[in-house]
């Protein structure tokens, strides 16, 4: 979408009066998604509103998507960014409102008074290097980063228009198929050939847009997007005498293999903290860049694929089993810890001695450097804190009777007690929020039978949707099904009900016998996991494309009792609970394990003196809730430190099954 610099008021006859609760004052500009505003707040705050286009506005599923990606936005620490404030649709109108940041693009900056000083080049650098760490922790990717959307407020550099263009790309009937979502000329090689677009696109698009900075024209030129296309995926950028390391690091960020880049966070520790070309190649640990090569034709497997890295649930490369060893659940070497903010290189050479209080010096600067940004943008550092859970509130069952709760109700770490939103419910089990926490919902079990019910985030509006043969229900990526474990027209498995219309689809199922499914999960990828045992042997953790129903993979290792499984906020990671080897189905001694999306690597996180049950992530990535021997509900940071019981003292009601993302 359009910039939002300073414009005069220019109010047109066809504009709205208002949007949702938002005075309209004037038109800022158009772009691909719809239309944008100056708008006013109830409370007078200028906002600025952004309306979707009404052909697409129309579309149920753009807009289930649009509101997901946009309650996603929402969690990015506003720090370089222009903070999500708001989403909805009303009259038919769908529109999503941020802080209305008073300054002019980068682009309008270029064009009137040509390139950026050294200063402020290495500002826009470290700046919108901060914001991408920013989106990326929210387990976003922006898909659209260019001089047009970095406005240059008196705050520092502030990133516009992340999270939504996933919206957009995904809706293939206004797309078109193979049709590109981005801008030419900054848009990474895997955008243009359809390969899955990661973090990775971002930093390309970060080093294009600091090769403009410095130079005033695009690295890969001007001309249609067939000549920029094919520069992009064959052609050395033109930086001309961009100077090192900033020259290194931007040469780095416009590597054709998205696997060899620097992260947004590399690209930071660098930034902050290196003074030549050597400390530029150490903070990135690689050697330097050679010129590189185009891709091959074809899609990357998934081992070259780069999930988000900030937060770190597990390092992009890690050790791979020696001679002899296996790569079985228990048998794994033993991992580096993941400090937050803690830069643990991929293992491509062992590091020098003197690297690694160098390391150290350049992490601090950069912790210094992320806390002056926050502080020039009025947040501080709350976001970056690791000693303490985060104070998101959990949805908890609450109250136990012979097994049973009562009631659904928020927990806040440190509260006196959870504040109950339905009460006088027999045998609640395992709420769950929606995608974007408008609704809820829980399963019930009797003697009989067990049932799935939603309700809206208050405790209104309570209906039962489905009978289902499990206690476990999960809501779909877009917010509009639930996913329950059921048997229907002689198969059992995993089965979709859409909560506006009661419409049933199966997802995964087998033809009834002794298979058994339990606990439903969907990721943010759009991908199913879900506990399976065939005949007698012990429950695996599986993971299924709806897109491709008949090809289930499991992902935790044969012979291990797996279930449970919990995604984490960026997709690429399942928080799982299986028994201590040796034991058999009914033990009471489960631990929880981590597992890349791909199967490898797995590894145990917290081996607790107990039974550790139903795990979930914090909306940031960086800690796990779980609920230890029934009632003591914990939380611990993804490499099992800081591990300490988060629920309230004395005789408030024993929680339990909680579901913090």
């Amino acid at each position: 979408m359009a910039s939002q610099g300073p414009r005069p008021p220019t109010p047109d006859p066809a504009d709205p009066e208002t949007v949702g609760p938002y005075r309209i004052e004037s038109r800022i500009g158009r772009g691909g998604m719809g239309a944008v505003f100056l708008g006013r707040a109830p409370d007078g705050r200028p906002v600025a509103v952004k309306v979707v286009r009404p052909e697409l506005a129309d579309d149920p599923r753009f807009l289930a998507r649009f509101h997901g990606e946009a309650a996603n936005a929402a969690r990015v620490a506003s720090f370089c960014t222009a903070q999500v404030l708001d989403h909805g649709d009303e009259n038919g109108v769908a529109y999503l409102v941020t802080e209305y940041i008073e300054g002019p693009t980068l682009r309008e900056r270029i064009k009137s008074d040509g390139p950026l000083t050294p200063a402020a080049l290495h500002g826009v650098a470290i700046g919108v290097a901060a914001a991408l760490v920013a989106i990326h922790g929210a387990g976003l990717v922006h898909r659209d980063l260019k001089p047009g959307n970095v406005l240059l407020s008196i705050s520092g550099p502030r990133v516009i228009d992340f999270g939504i263009a996933r919206a957009l790309d995904e809706t293939d009937h206004h797309t078109g198929t193979g049709q590109l979502i981005g801008t030419p000329g900054w848009t990474a090689p895997e955008q243009i050939t359809g390969r899955e677009v990661t973090p990775a696109a971002d930093v390309f698009a970060w080093g294009c847009l600091i090769g403009y900075a410095a130079t005033g024209n695009n690295p890969f030129g001007r001309g249609s997007f067939e000549i920029l296309s094919a520069r992009v995926l064959h052609a050395e950028p033109a930086l001309g005498d961009l100077p090192d390391p900033l020259g290194g690091l931007v040469r780095a960020a416009l590597g054709k293999d998205p696997a060899h880049r620097p992260t947004a966070r590399d690209l930071l520790l660098a930034l902050a903290g290196g003074d030549s070309e050597a400390d530029a190649a150490t903070a990135l640990d690689a050697r330097p860049v050679a010129a590189p090569a185009a891709f091959p034709d074809g899609r990357p497997d998934m081992a070259h694929t780069v999930p988000p890295t900030v937060p770190p649930t597990v390092p992009p490369t890690l050790p791979s089993a020696g001679a002899g060893e296996t790569t079985g659940a228990h048998r794994l070497p033993a991992l580096p810890p993941l400090a937050p903010l803690e830069y643990v290189p991929p293992p491509v050479a062992p590091p020098p001695p003197e690297r690694a209080p160098r390391r150290r010096g350049r992490t601090l600067a950069v912790v210094a450097a992320i806390a002056v940004v926050a502080a020039l943008a009025g947040v501080g550092v709350r976001q970056w804190r690791s000693s303490l859970p985060p104070d998101d509130p959990l949805l908890v069952a609450v109250g136990l009777d012979e097994g049973c709760a009562d009631a659904v109700g928020l927990y806040r770490a440190g509260s006196a007690a959870p504040e109950k939103l339905v009460s006088e419910v027999w045998c609640v089990q395992n709420p769950q929020w929606s995608p974007d926490r408008s609704q809820i919902v829980f399963t019930r079990s009797d003697s009989e039978a067990h049932s799935a019910w939603v309700m809206n985030h208050d405790g209104t509006g309570l209906r039962k949707i489905a009978d289902m043969a499990g206690d476990s229900a999960a809501w779909t990526p877009d917010g509009t099904g639930v996913s329950y474990v059921g048997d229907r027209d002689g198969r059992e498995g995993v089965f979709t009900v859409a909560v506006a219309t009661g419409k049933v689809e199966p997802v995964a199922t087998v033809k009834e016998g002794d298979a058994r499914f339990h606990d439903p999960a969907w990721s943010s990828r759009g991908l199913l996991a879900f506990s399976y045992r065939e005949e007698k042997e012990p429950p695996r953790v599986h993971v299924v494309d709806p897109k491709r129903p008949e090809d289930w993979r499991a992902v935790t290792p044969e012979g291990v009792d797996a279930r449970a499984p919990a995604w984490s906020p960026d997709g690429a990671t399942i928080a799982y609970t299986a028994l201590e080897p040796g034991l058999k189905d009914g033990a009471e001694e489960r631990d929880i394990w981590l597992i890349s999306v791909q199967g490898s690597p797995n590894r145990r996180e917290l081996e607790v003196p107990g039974n550790a049950v139903h795990p979930t992530w914090s909306p940031d990535g960086r800690w796990i809730c779980y609920v230890r021997d029934g009632e003591d509900v914990r939380a611990a940071r993804t490499n099992g430190d800081a591990d300490r019981s988060v629920a309230p003292e004395g005789d408030a009601g024993t929680l339990t099954m909680p579901d913090w993302s």
